[in-house]
C-alpha cells in the first residue's frame, strides 16, 4: 500500500513527493548534493546541513582524548537514528530502521579525525567522509540529512497534508531539531499523517532528492581523470571492482584530489537523482503490475489453509502466477532496465513481494522478507499460525551461488527455523551454457539435496529473459 493510494490521493503537477511504500521501506536515500540543485528551501538546508558538521570537526579538532568533554558532545551531534518515518533505508521488511547509535557515532567521530588528519580540516560535503572512511556508506549519509533536516521534512510533510486535507495525529518524534553550540537534539510531538501499518509517523520528502547512491562516492572518486595514475599502477580498467579499504587507502594518500573532485561535481550539467521512470535498481515499481495481475488471476483456494498440505498448494498455485506473470504478461520487463542490462537479483524478490502481498493477505497469510535465522537472512518466510511455516529463497540461474543457495542456504535456514518445507525459486536471466544446464540439472538437485537433509524441498523455475512481442514474432 503507497502512501497515496492510503490516503486517497489524486496527483498534480504540485505533488513533487515520492509515494512511499507503507510496509517495506525503499532503499533510496537522500543525496546532499541534491540539496544544493533543488533550490529554497533544502539549498539552505544543505548550508545547515554542512554547518552542522563544521561544529562537529571544530569539537574533535580540539578534544584532547576520546573521553574529553568535545569528543562526548561530538558523539552526541554524530548519533543520527535510522528515520524510519521517511520509509527509505535498509529495513527488509516494515519501516522501522536499523537505527545508528553510539557505535556509528564513534566510527563518523574516527572518520572526521581521518579527514582532519590528511589535510580536510572543515568539511564541504560530508560524503568527503564516506570516500575516506569504511564503512559510511548511502545509508549512513542519508540518515545524517534526514537527522539534521529533520524539521525541514516536517513541515514539507505537513503542507501536503494540508494541501490534500489528510488527518494528522501527534506523534512524538525524535530529533525534531538540533542545537549544535549546546551539542543536543530536541525530540517533540508533532502533526504527521499515521502509517496504519504501525502506527507511526509519516514524513515525505522531495523525489528530486533521491537517489541508490550519493553522487560523491567512493567509487566514482577512484574511477575519475584525477586517478588514472593509481589505476594503471594497478593495471586496474575504470569501473574494475575494487575493495573499499583500498579505495579509501588511496583517498587517505591524496585528500586534496578527493575535495578537488567534490568540487569538480558540483558543477557538473548532468547531474540528477534517481531514474524513477526506468527504475534500475527495481526498487520502485514491483508493487503495481503484480498487484493487478494477481487481482484478475484469483486462486483456487476457498478458506485459509489448515494444515502443511493446503499451504504447499496455496504457494503452489501462487509460484505458477508468478511464472505466468513474467513469462507470459510482461513481468519480466521489471527485471531488465531500458538499456537493456539485467537489475539485481533484489528486483526480482520485490516483483515476488507485491504479488505475494496480495494473495497471501486473502488467505490470512503472514509473509516476511529477509528474515534473519541465525546463518544468514532467508528471502521470505511464509508462516500460517503457529505451526505451518514454509521458507522462499530466490537466485538468478547465473549467479555464482546458485548451487549453495539450493544446497546450502537454504537447508540451514530449514534446519536454524526448525522448518520441513522450502521451496527454490530459479530465475534465468541469459542464454549461455551456464543457465541452460542448470536449469536442467536443477530437478535432480532438487531432489536429492531433499533427501540428503531430510527436508521437503520443491523448486520453481521463471523464464525472466526478454520476450519479443507477438508482432515481431509473426
Amino acid at each position: 500500500m503507497r502512501f497515496s493510494e492510503q490516503f486517497g490521493i489524486k496527483r498534480s503537477d504540485d505533488d513533487d513527493w515520492f509515494d512511499p511504500h507503507l510496509t517495506v521501506d525503499t532503499k533510496l536515500f537522500i543525496d546532499p548534493l541534491l540539496l544544493i540543485l533543488a533550490g529554497e528551501p533544502w539549498a539552505s538546508g544543505h548550508d545547515r546541513l554542512i554547518a552542522h558538521f563544521v561544529r562537529c570537526y571544530e569539537l574533535i579538532a580540539k578534544a584532547a582524548g576520546s573521553k574529553s568533554t568535545s569528543a562526548a558532545i561530538a558523539k552526541r551531534l554524530l548519533t543520527f537514528p535510522e528515520p524510519a518515518e521517511l520509509c527509505l533505508g535498509y529495513t527488509a521488511v516494515g519501516s522501522n530502521g536499523s537505527g545508528s547509535g553510539a557505535a556509528f557515532a564513534q566510527r563518523m567521530a574516527d572518520g572526521i579525525a581521518v579527514a582532519i588528519a590528511h589535510g580536510l580540516s572543515n568539511p564541504e560535503h560530508i560524503e568527503e567522509i564516506g570516500i575516506l572512511n569504511e564503512g559510511i556508506g548511502s545509508d549512513r549519509i542519508s540518515d545524517a540529512v534526514g537527522n539534521v533536516l529533520k524539521a525541514d521534512f516536517i513541515r514539507y510533510t505537513q503542507g501536503i497534508c494540508f494541501r490534500h486535507g489528510i488527518e494528522m495525529q501527534k506523534h512524538k518524534v525524535r530529533n525534531t531539531r538540533v542545537f549544535p553550540n549546546e551539542g543536543r537534539w530536541l525530540t517533540e510531538f508533532v502533526d504527521l499523517p499515521t502509517n496504519p501499518e504501525n502506527n507511526k509517523p509519516i514524513i515525505l520528502v522531495p523525489e528530486t532528492l533521491l537517489n541508490d547512491l550519493p553522487t560523491l562516492n567512493a567509487d566514482d572518486w577512484f574511477d575519475s581523470d584525477l586517478n588514472g595514475d593509481i589505476r594503471n599502477q594497478f593495471n586496474l580498467s575504470v569501473g574494475q571492482s575494487v575493495r573499499k579499504s583500498d579505495i579509501v587507502q588511496f583517498a587517505r594518500r591524496h585528500p586534496e584530489r578527493v575535495r578537488k573532485w567534490a568540487r569538480s561535481q558540483t558543477s557538473r550539467k548532468d547531474l540528477q537523482g534517481y531514474n524513477f521512470c526506468d527504475d534500475p535498481r527495481g526498487v520502485v515499481q514491483w508493487d503495481k503490475l503484480p498487484v493487478v495481475h494477481a487481482e484478475s488471476n484469483p486462486l483456487s483456494l476457498q478458506s485459509e489453509p489448515r494444515n502443511e498440505a493446503e499451504l504447499r498448494l496455496l504457494i503452489s498455485q501462487m509460484l505458477k502466477q508468478f511464472q505466468r506473470f513474467v513469462e507470459d504478461q510482461r513481468g519480466w520487463s521489471l527485471l531488465w532496465d531500458s538499456d537493456g542490462k539485467e537489475k539485481p537479483e533484489e528486483a526480482a524478490q520485490l516483483v515476488f513481494l507485491g504479488m505475494a502481498q496480495h494473495y497471501l493477505r486473502l488467505f490470512n497469510v503472514e509473509l516476511d522478507r529477509e528474515v534473519e535465522l541465525g546463518r544468514g537472512p532467508v528471502d521470505f518466510k511464509i508462516a500460517s499460525g503457529s505451526k505451518l511455516r514454509m521458507l522462499i529463497e530466490i537466485k538468478k540461474a547465473h549467479n555464482g551461488k546458485f548451487w549453495h543457495g539450493l544446497q546450502t542456504q537454504l537447508p540451514s535456514y530449514l534446519q536454524s527455523d526448525a522448518c520441513n518445507f522450502g521451496w527454490y525459486l530459479a530465475i534465468r536471466y541469459r542464454n549461455n551454457p551456464t543457465s541452460e544446464m542448470r536449469m536442467k540439472e536443477l530437478p535432480g538437485l532438487v531432489k536429492s539435496t531433499a533427501q540428503k537433509v531430510g527436508k521437503t524441498i520443491e523448486y520453481a523455475a521463471v523464464d525472466g529473459r526478454p520476450k519479443d512481442s507477438a508482432s515481431k514474432q509473426e
